[in-house]
């Protein structure tokens, strides 16, 4: 949560292996576990803090988040949890992100289906009984994340570009029912074009931002050509683009606003046309 600190008497780290491996199954197995792990304590637990996984190395946010929730209900509907537990947090130090994932769960949550039969008679049965609701909207978050449209995404990492990011490309992906994932060179170790070239084999399509001309993303959307996987490019408009792109469908934006709208409606119907499957 912003805007406070968080003292916590107890924590637990639980190992998850390599990040490259760490995906949306993996996230929802964690979610479960730590809440089994704190039902083995035999102290006091009212409050549960866990931060978000994924997005912080190329996962989507959207899918990593609801896969992390999913991953609480698990344990929940299991019975396994804390007799005390009054609440369960996910603290987050931007935030601007913690608006969005307050956002995202709002609207999940408007978006499932309400409890069926008699209304529960105390508060907290009410609040367990629409959680429950909510967990079976949630069943396709984690396992079931790995077959959903996923486009790869290649562009700079530099601040300058983190509203196109978080605002324009994450959303118009969310609003289209597709997948985002980029990978971020500082959290992995080892061969960072390995990882590259799984995900673009292993996803639907790649979106392409040629700004500043990278030449790191051009060579991804060079080996996604290679590949034959459909490809999405976006510039800002004004943006010198090299010869060999220069023939291909290319969305130009004025502003943040501007490419979330252009690239919300590009990306809805290249679904639709079955592009992306």
């Amino acid at each position: 949560m912003p805007g406070r600190n968080v003292e916590a008497r107890r924590v637990v780290y639980i190992g998850v292996g390599p990040l490259g491996r760490f995906r949306y199954p993996q996230i929802r197995t964690f979610g479960r576990t730590a809440l089994e792990l704190a039902a083995r304590d035999s102290g006091y637990t009212r409050l549960i803090c866990s931060p978000i996984h994924g997005p912080g190395y190329g996962l989507d946010e959207r899918e990593a988040f609801l896969s992390l929730v999913g991953g609480f209900l698990d344990a929940i509907e299991r019975g396994a949890y804390p007799n005390d537990l009054e609440r369960i947090e996910i603290v987050e130090l931007s935030a601007r992100k913690a608006k969005r994932l307050q956002e995202i769960l709002s609207n999940f949550i408007r978006s499932s289906a309400q409890p069926k039969g008699p209304k529960p008679s105390s508060r907290l049965s009410q609040t367990f009984s629409f959680a429950m609701a909510s967990h079976q909207g949630l069943s396709s978050f984690g396992a079931e994340s790995e077959e959903k449209n996923k486009l790869f995404v290649a562009m700079p990492f530099s601040p300058e570009h983190s509203d196109v990011w978080e605002i324009a490309i994450q959303e118009a992906c969310q609003t289209a029912g597709i997948i985002c994932e980029r990978v971020d060179e500082q959290a992995y170790t080892g061969d960072i074009l390995t990882q590259i070239a799984r995900r673009l084999r292993n996803g639907s399509g790649v979106l392409a931002l040629l700004n500043d001309a990278n030449p790191n993303v051009f060579l991804e959307v060079g080996f996604a050509w290679g590949i034959e996987k459909p490809t999405v490019l976006i510039a800002k408009k004004g943006t010198p683009l090299p010869f060999d792109v220069q023939g291909q469908k290319c969305i130009q934006y004025t502003s943040i606003a501007n490419l979330r709208s252009l690239l919300t409606a590009e990306l809805t119907s290249l679904k639709a046309q079955g592009i992306f499957d």
